[in-house]
């Protein structure tokens, strides 16, 4: 599941103030690791989402629970009320396309996969593969854009930088 980076750096934060800064007896080091928790939270206010890519995320999620919902009815399953619901609430032009919406968005699709799950028995094995194979595709498809959206690391910029001047 998704964790936004607001509440990441909040469960940090959180962290280093109420189980780390207890167990430091010098007032000086208490004092640099509670600056530093000060910093981390004036991070989160500075966090700037693409809305394209808000957009798009929320996109894809919807398109891939409405195929999963569509294949559990078509197999004469049943898919939770809240997921249709969540469905019928996509179709209106006035749904907010925001962070939060895409945390919903997220959790619907856990639901969506969930009830594929449960209705599994009533798919034919290719069926079954095929939903899976849009599962998987999909979250790959979130795996590989955030892997890329990480910086490479240190050891990987050294790697790198020890071969170029070879």
């Amino acid at each position: 599941m998704f964790i936004s980076t607001e509440e990441y750096l909040h469960r940090i934060t959180h962290a280093l103030e109420h189980v780390i800064a207890p167990l430091i007896e010098s007032d000086y080091g208490r004092g640099q690791l509670l600056a530093a928790v000060f910093l981390l939270d004036q991070l989160t206010d500075r966090i700037d989402y693409k809305a394209e890519l808000i957009q798009q995320e929320i996109e894809t999620g919807c398109e891939t629970i409405r195929k999963i919902v569509d294949a559990i009815e078509e197999r004469g399953g049943e898919a939770p009320g809240d997921l249709k619901a969540f469905l019928g609430e996509t179709d209106r032009e006035s749904c907010a396309q925001d962070l939060a919406f895409r945390s919903r968005c997220d959790e619907m699709l856990c639901s969506a996969i969930d009830s594929f799950y449960a209705n599994r028995k009533k798919f034919d094995p290719a069926s079954a593969h095929a939903v899976e194979g849009l599962i998987l595709g999909h979250l790959t498809q979130i795996a590989s854009r955030d892997l890329g959206m990480f910086k490479p690391s240190t050891s990987q910029k050294l790697l790198q930088s020890r071969g170029e001047s070879s």
